[in-house]
């Protein structure tokens, strides 16, 4: 069975590609244009963060391994509801945001080809579909094609900045005082380039060796990820000068691809955006299998298929975001709303899971990432919009009052 099983390369570009997502073309030419000398700076506080919140959820997967993910460690740490409200909260945090990738992708398309904005909703369904039929292949071939797809994104995106850093040498490091209010309320936009990682233990049981696969994968995964950001930020900051206008990431891919730059990052944009809604919906799904032969959820939603992947839960959730797509077509929702309910409830899941951490881990230097993480996830919640905390309020308050009705149907496989 091990050839049907991940190994560091391929967890690796799983993580990789998800990780960076959308966030890597529309990240970069925002910190820029709000702090300038100071964005590499912020680069690299965001990107160590980063490594602190990945190294933290590898040796929670490791240490309470499992398809569940992080609720396994917080019912560990806090009891058996706690456990089932970190999960009600990452599933419906995955009802939501995925929409807003894939229509992120769309747009691109539409930029590049002139497309009719009545046509995004269109072409991000057509995605989802795509997504929905390579998640019911076995993960070794959803694993493998994300891997493909980040090294070819970071051959592209790496090498174009190199092309535009060497055109345009410029030093990043800063000589002019920060303006701190800008540097904090920059910091807290980038913190979302280092979501995705709490995932990583939804795969903890689809890998070879994980006390080898998960660390190495994690390193892999963080040295990518960080060398990607930095490298795009430094180019970002080095044609600030030279650019009139809004900045974007094609005007660092131009100067190594010339007029294919375009058409290349919105290829780019749609790969990065497969990978993350893959990763993503791939974890979730196992999530919501493995609540559902626990009792926890409808007993049809544990089914998987011939390559072991639990299709019925990724059926489901390729059918919600259908009908979210619908909702934002006719103009019931807005895609700044699925945002903000997707954000609140990625935001308090991970704060549960750091908080988790900081009880399990005895080690005072986990404890005091945890502390640093915590404080950030707190002030980014405290940035939410009335109505998801409302939202929030209720899924907890249906949660905690919630009893198991339901027998095991489907034996656990």
């Amino acid at each position: 069975m091990e050839n049907k099983q991940m190994g560091p390369l391929q967890l690796g570009g799983l993580l990789a590609g998800a990780v960076l997502g959308s966030g890597v073309i529309l990240l970069p030419p925002m910190a820029e244009a709000k702090l300038g000398e100071w964005s590499v700076t912020a680069w690299l506080i965001i990107m160590a963060l980063g490594a602190i919140f990945a190294s933290l959820f590898a040796r929670l997967a490791i240490a309470y391994p499992g398809s569940e993910g992080v609720p396994i460690a917080v019912r560990k740490a806090f009891g058996k509801k706690a456990g089932q409200l970190a999960s009600n909260y990452i599933i419906c945090a995955v009802c939501f945001g995925p929409v807003a990738v894939m229509m992120t992708a769309a747009n691109s398309i539409a930029h590049t080809f002139n497309l009719p904005a009545a046509q995004l909703s269109s072409s991000a369904a057509i995605m989802v579909l795509i997504c929905a039929s390579i998640l019911l292949r076995r993960i070794t071939f959803v694993s493998t094609i994300s891997l493909i797809a980040s090294i070819a994104i970071g051959l592209v995106i790496i090498g174009g900045s190199f092309t535009t850093i060497n055109f345009n040498p410029i030093n990043p490091i800063p000589v002019n005082t920060p303006d701190i209010p800008a540097l904090g309320s920059t910091l807290l936009l980038l913190f979302w380039a280092i979501i995705g990682w709490e995932i990583i233990g939804n795969y903890s049981m689809e890998v070879r060796n994980p006390k080898r696969t998960i660390p190495l994968a994690t390193f892999l995964g963080v040295s990518t990820v960080s060398v990607v950001y930095l490298l795009t930020g430094w180019a970002m900051h080095s044609i600030r000068e030279s650019e009139h206008g809004a900045l974007n990431v094609a005007q660092i891919v131009k100067p190594l691809l010339g007029s294919y730059a375009n058409l290349t990052v919105m290829l780019v944009t749609c790969a990065l955006c497969i990978c993350t809604y893959l990763m993503i919906i791939g974890g979730v799904s196992r999530l919501i299998a493995k609540l559902a032969a626990k009792g926890k959820l409808p007993a049809i939603l544990a089914k998987t298929n011939a390559n072991n992947a639990p299709s019925a839960a990724i059926l489901i959730m390729c059918g919600i975001h259908m009908v979210n797509l619908l909702l934002l077509q006719t103009g019931v929702l807005s895609l700044e709303e699925l945002v903000s309910f997707a954000n609140v409830f990625f935001l308090t899941n991970s704060l549960i899971a750091v908080g988790a951490a900081l009880k399990i881990f005895k080690s005072l230097a986990v404890r005091i990432s945890c502390i640093i993480l915590c404080i950030g996830f707190s002030a980014l919640l405290a940035f939410s919009s009335i109505w998801p905390l409302l939202t929030l309020a209720a899924v907890s308050v249906v949660t905690l009052v919630h009893r198991q009705i339901q027998p095991i149907t489907f034996a656990e496989k």
